[in-house]
């Protein structure tokens, strides 16, 4: 499952691992057909076990599951083979039970990098290296000294006034002025203002013409000079200038060849006074390049169909859940010093579980009077990718997809609870899952990360976006959720099967019921549940394109706007990308964010887009988030 707030990943820690031993040869040495049989024979003596696929799906053989690894793949061509033991048939179009694509994964710092003050060649990775944010480019100016590189009228502090940067190198230093106690003196506290964030720096120096900026940790900070990993999931999150971080060593021989003085004393001057020190560099030139090498994957869906019988064996139930996880961690983990295995048992091996279980049963069960297609998504903890992906590029006419029913993370059922989301996106889905869970220990609540809308962090939200009504089963977040620690010992298997028992029953139901338009109301409340924040502040309405690997280069693409928003009043599109917001540039999410943060409800302000490639205008008035 995606975590997501203002489209940022958290980290945290704790890490434990405990695998239960053995557990990999109990699955080892499948191997998957790379094409199937067009009417592959069912092994009646066959059943899916649960427990044994959670394990193997979490064990330390796999390796967490990560994109684009071979654990991943083992654990595709697991799935396949069971697809294909139950007798289900590849979906047309597809390469038998796969559907392989190509995924941007993100990026890394390419060799060629360089950066040299005046004669002075520096060493990537040891005296610098790019911010995750920079674009890419040459760079050859005189370098200028702009403080903490914040200009805040509110507070009526500008390190750039008076100060002309057009076309110069910008060196800063990060967060803000601090006390002595390393408490910001603008929050009167630890926690920094919006200022010291690298998006509003950045847009300042864009704003004011930077060729590149260049940022430094404190020197009161000595003992905190590590460079900050570059690490850039997906292309979607930056500026247009190259932005680099520099050791305090590089920086402060700067600022003293540049006839400025001591660093260190500046940034005291600063702190203390309130008053910007900015000055041009003498004599000091900086020359460089940003190049990135971009990571592309080879991934794949995984995919089968049951065919249907009947007049509506033409229309579609997907039944889905994700099968990729974190590998070793990295971003998205809340374990982030560790570099253990995170194997997922939860998220989301127990879900790929129990869609081969419903899988298992329906497949016995026979036809049903539509078809349904079981899918294990790639690509989910990146950005509900694999999903997003399958909706572009459907194998089966998108419009003949009636329902979809999501599964992401249903191994911890505690007290026979288990979330529901989506069930406002059609009218007759409430009373549908209440008689298919007539008779069954389960008791319904709204999850808590979506709600009744089709907006959550999860891979139904790409089927809600086409207007697809969906439904998500979901046991809660706990404790070892993306960590180390959440292993196959620790799932709640009875429980699990419970969850299979309402999956199926939902399931058939969905193929009877009649087909119904998607409602929109609840998405509005979905987004502020994923993370828009409580209160009520204002709200535009729109849904980031999260999966998006060929990010524009500026402006924050949208996948759709959620029912009566004021995006939508407004006439934005699927597909838009939105790129100024009154009078601010949008380069990114966080600019956005910013943007919208700075209004109340019932302002009216003006929107530029890129719409297929043509800039576009419009008004939007904001409506009021409710969170």
């Amino acid at each position: 499952m995606r975590q997501t707030a203002s489209g940022r990943k958290f980290a945290l820690v704790l890490l434990i691992l405990l695998l239960v031993s053995g557990v990999s040869q109990a699955r080892e040495g499948v191997a998957a057909p790379t094409t199937a049989p067009t009417q592959p024979a069912p092994q009646a003596d066959f059943h899916v076990d649960l427990k044994q696929t959670v394990e193997y799906l979490a064990s330390d053989a796999l390796e967490g599951r990560y994109v684009g690894s071979p654990g991943i793949e083992k654990a595709g061509d697991l799935i396949a083979d069971d697809f294909s033991k139950l007798g289900l048939k590849p979906v047309p179009g597809l390469e038998g039970y796969f559907q392989p694509f190509t995924m941007l994964a993100g990026a890394t710092v390419d060799p060629s990098t360089t950066l040299a003050v005046g004669d002075r060649k520096l060493e990537l990775d040891k005296d610098f290296l790019p911010s995750a944010v920079t674009s890419e480019g040459p760079f050859d100016a005189p370098v200028v000294f702009a403080g903490y590189g914040i200009t805040d009228k509110d507070r009526n502090y500008d390190d750039y006034a008076g100060l002309d940067v057009k076309g110069k190198i910008v060196l800063v230093l990060r967060f803000e002025p601090q006390d002595e106690k390393g408490e910001s003196r603008f929050t009167k506290s630890k926690a920094w203002s919006e200022d010291a964030t690298f998006a509003s720096k950045c847009r300042t120096a864009t704003e004011h013409g930077a060729a590149a900026l260049l940022f430094v940790n404190p020197p009161a900070r000595e003992d905190e000079d590590e460079l900050m990993v570059f690490s850039r999931l997906l292309l979607g999150s930056r500026v247009q200038l190259p932005v680099i971080q520099v050791k305090q060593g590089v920086a402060a021989a700067m600022v003293k060849d540049g006839g400025a003085g001591d660093l260190k004393s500046i940034e005291q001057t600063i702190d203390k006074d309130l008053k910007p020190q900015s000055v041009v560099l003498k004599d000091v030139t900086v020359q460089g390049k940003v190049v990135l090498k971009k990571n592309e994957k080879q991934v794949r869906n995984v995919a089968a169909m049951l065919p249907g019988k009947g007049d509506h064996a033409d229309e579609y139930i997907v039944i889905g859940a994700h099968y990729d996880h974190l590998g070793r961690g990295g971003p998205g983990s809340l374990a982030p010093l560790s570099h253990a295995i995170h194997p997922g048992a939860d998220d989301n091996a127990s879900g790929t579980a129990a869609i081969l279980g419903i899988a298992d049963d329906l497949s016995h069960l026979g036809p049903q009077p539509r078809s349904l297609i079981f899918i294990a998504f790639t690509g989910e903890e990146e950005g509900l990718i694999g999903s997003h992906y399958f909706v572009d590029h459907c194998p089966v006419p998108l419009d003949k997809i009636a329902y979809m029913l999501n599964l992401d993370m249903v191994g911890r059922i505690t007290k026979n609870d288990l979330e529901i989301g989506g069930n406002g996106t059609a009218a007759d889905l409430d009373k549908l899952l209440k008689d298919a869970d007539e008779g069954l220990p389960l008791k319904l609540g709204t999850s808590a990360v979506g709600g009744k809308g089709g907006i959550g962090p999860s891979d139904h939200m790409s089927f809600a976006l086409k207007k697809i009504p969906v439904l998500f089963f979901f046991s809660g977040l706990h404790r070892d959720y993306h960590r180390p620690s959440d292993t196959a010992d620790k799932i709640n298997f009875w429980g699990m099967e419970k969850v299979v028992d309402l999956g199926d029953r939902t399931v058939e139901a969905l193929a009877r019921l009649q087909r119904e338009e998607y409602v929109g109301k609840f998405d509005s409340g979905s987004m502020a549940r994923m993370g828009g924040g409580g209160g009520h502040g204002a709200s535009l309405g729109v849904v980031p394109d999260y999966g998006a690997s060929d990010a524009p280069a500026t402006g924050v693409r949208i996948s759709g706007t959620s029912e009566g928003s004021a995006a939508e009043r407004a006439g934005l599109k699927a597909g838009d990308v939105i790129t100024g917001f009154g009078d601010m540039k949008i380069d990114n999410l966080e600019d956005l964010s910013e943007a919208i943060s700075k209004h109340k409800p019932g302002d009216k302000v003006h929107l530029t887009l890129l719409r297929s490639g043509k800039p576009v205008e419009t008004d939007a008035t904001l409506g009021e988030r409710k969170g």
